[in-house]
């Protein structure tokens, strides 16, 4: 059933209440709504309606007895309300015993009027306007009230902040007075020092007259070690050459070192020429001495052939018996070995010497 359709109950009249807020109670008889009234459920602000559409405070209905009214403060008024009601808020406390309480006439009854009936319809068509423009100020209200919980959300969160804040400047001022106090000691102990250099300034001109003999003996110290540092660097250089001409040598070592190892296989290879030439002298001498023994023969015989046993090294020289003169010694083959070997030698040498002076 639609809520502005007027209700009634065994011939009686439903009616709706609406308080501030915009919360609606109901439907309930005349008779709940004195008993309302009388427990002071009731306020003078709330709203009556029979069918939900033409709204009229609870005070323009006489059976309700809501006729007293209390000056909670000078100009300030509360009611009315029912005496029941009021007597609770003076019991209570909310209403003071010494506040002054009255009591509204009733109108008398009485046929209206064409002209009262027209204010009558004007006045309600006012409580109806006057009862939207309330329900559009609830409905701010209660707006207001949301963006006034946010604004406090945001004021609490900021006071947290602010509490953060000023635990931060309070550790901040506890550092600073904590270093005051260092500074005080360091301070305490900067006067203990002045008092013990006092005598210490007293004898600054000596001190600073050590102080340049200590300059002077210092720069004369810096010459030295800047010399020195001369000198090891000229030592330096020397090493570094060193080095060089010693890898210098070591190269020239390793060529005399291969130089030695060819005049070794020279040396080798003359003493197997020397060993041949020998075997060739020792058949020239057996060779003469036949020519001695038979100076008067003119065809020299070839000898007999070899035996066939076996001898270490390359077989001899062939020599043709005119080949060799008569009249030459075993000896004077000898000495001319020898020579041919000292101009190897000598050859030798020179090539030595020429490779290191290079």
């Amino acid at each position: 059933m639609d809520d502005r359709t007027p209700q009634h109950v065994a011939g009686k009249t439903l009616w709706r209440i609406r308080t501030e807020t915009g919360d609606t109670f109901g439907p309930a008889d005349l008779a709940t709504l004195k008993a309302w009234a009388l427990d002071g459920r009731l306020a003078p602000t709330h709203q009556l309606s029979e069918d939900g559409r033409n709204w009229f405070v609870v005070t323009s209905l006489p059976e309700l007895e809501m006729d007293w009214v209390a000056e909670v403060t000078p100009g300030s008024f509360y009611g009315p309300i029912h005496q029941n009601a009021m007597a609770e808020l003076l019991r209570d406390g909310s209403v003071s015993s010494t506040a002054p309480r009255f009591q509204r006439g009733r109108p008398q009854a009485h046929t209206p009027s064409a002209h009262e009936q027209q204010l009558e319809t004007r006045v309600r068509e006012l409580q109806q306007q006057l009862a939207s423009r309330l329900a559009e100020l609830e409905a701010q209200r209660t707006a207001l009230r949301g963006e006034l919980e946010q604004a406090r959300s945001a004021l609490g969160a900021r006071e947290l902040e602010f509490d953060a804040e000023r635990q931060e400047h309070k550790a901040a001022i506890a550092r600073v007075h904590a270093e005051l106090l260092k500074r005080d000691g360091r301070n305490s102990a900067l006067e203990a020092d002045v008092q013990r250099l006092e005598p210490i300034a007293r004898e600054r001109p000596a001190l600073e007259s050590r102080l340049a003999d200590a300059e002077r003996l210092a720069g004369e110290h810096a010459r030295t070690v800047a010399q020195q540092h001369e000198e090891l660097e000229q030592a330096r250089n020397l090493q570094r050459a060193a080095e060089h001409n010693a890898a210098l040598l070591q190269a020239r070592v390793a060529g005399h070192d291969r130089d030695t190892a060819s005049l070794r296989e020279s040396v080798r290879s003359l003493n197997l020429r020397l060993s041949s030439v020998r075997k060739i002298l020792q058949q020239a001498g057996t060779s003469l001495g036949e020519i001695n023994d038979a100076t008067d023969a003119e065809i020299v015989t070839a000898p007999p052939p070899a035996t066939g046993t076996a001898k270490d090294g390359p077989p001899p020289l062939v020599t043709p018996a005119g080949s060799v003169k008569p009249g030459v010694s075993l000896a004077d083959l000898e000495a001319q070995a020898q020579r041919e070997l000292r101009q190897l030698g000598n050859k030798g040498g020179s090539l030595f010497k020429g490779r290191a002076k290079g």
